[in-house]
């Protein structure tokens, strides 16, 4: 059984804040999804949310969950 709390738990998230919107913006790079809030905080909490619905649609609709992505940062 897939267990979608490792997926949402290893996907990769920006939060930036829109001053177009006057919000917090977060989005799952992997799924290109987002969601908003009012802080930083909400905002995250809000894309999980979606995340976690997305993954439940995608189940249910028997398609393939997207891995999560690595990313190599030289410095």
């Amino acid at each position: 059984m897939i267990d979608i709390n490792d997926y949402i738990k290893n996907y990769s998230y920006l939060v930036e804040f829109s001053s177009e919107d006057e919000a917090y913006l977060a989005k799952c790079l992997e799924l290109d999804i987002m969601a908003h809030g009012d802080s930083q905080e909400e905002a995250i909490q809000e894309i999980k949310e979606a995340v976690r619905v997305h993954l439940l649609m995608l189940l249910e609709d028997g398609d393939q969950i997207p891995q999560h992505k690595s990313m190599i940062v030289k410095l």
